[in-house]
C-alpha cells in the first residue's frame, strides 16, 4: 500500500472532524477563466470551474497548530491584512489559484495567496480575506 499526501491529509481532517465537530467545514472553490473577447457585446467570455473539499480556518496572525508560524513564515513578502486567515485545504478535486472565491462556513473570500503543502498538489495552504 502507497502512502500519499493526499490520504494523510484525509486522514487528519477525518480524525480532527471525528473529535472536535463544526471544525472541519465543507468548501468550494470558485476559479474564473477569461475567454476569448466578443467584439459584438465588447465582453470576454467566462468560464466558471467549481471544486469541493474541506478546509480547516486558522486564526489570528499566527498559523495555529503549525508550530506558531506565521504568516510571512509561510508567504515571505506577504503583507498580511487585518480580514486575512489561513486556511488548511484538503480533498479539493482542482488547485486553488490566486483570486479564486472560497466558500466555507457559510463566508465566501478571495483566496490571496496559494501554498502547495510539499509540492504535492493535494494539500494547500491559502490565505483568504
Amino acid at each position: 500500500m502507497t502512502t500519499t499526501v493526499a490520504a494523510i491529509a484525509e486522514e487528519v481532517f477525518d480524525a480532527v472532524a471525528e473529535e472536535l465537530s463544526d471544525v472541519i467545514l465543507s468548501c468550494t472553490v470558485t476559479h474564473k477563466t477569461q475567454g476569448a473577447y466578443d467584439a459584438t457585446t465588447g465582453a470576454y467570455s467566462e468560464t466558471t470551474s467549481t471544486y469541493t473539499g474541506r478546509a480547516l480556518i486558522c486564526t489570528g496572525a499566527t498559523v495555529e497548530g503549525v508550530g506558531g508560524a506565521k504568516i510571512t513564515d509561510i508567504f515571505p513578502g506577504y503583507v498580511a491584512g487585518p480580514a486575512d486567515v489561513v486556511m488548511i485545504l484538503e480533498g479539493l478535486t482542482g488547485d486553488p489559484k490566486e483570486n479564486d472565491t472560497i466558500a466555507a462556513g457559510g463566508v465566501t473570500r478571495t483566496i490571496k495567496a496559494v501554498g502547495d503543502v510539499v509540492g504535492a498538489g493535494s494539500f494547500f495552504i491559502v490565505i483568504a480575506a
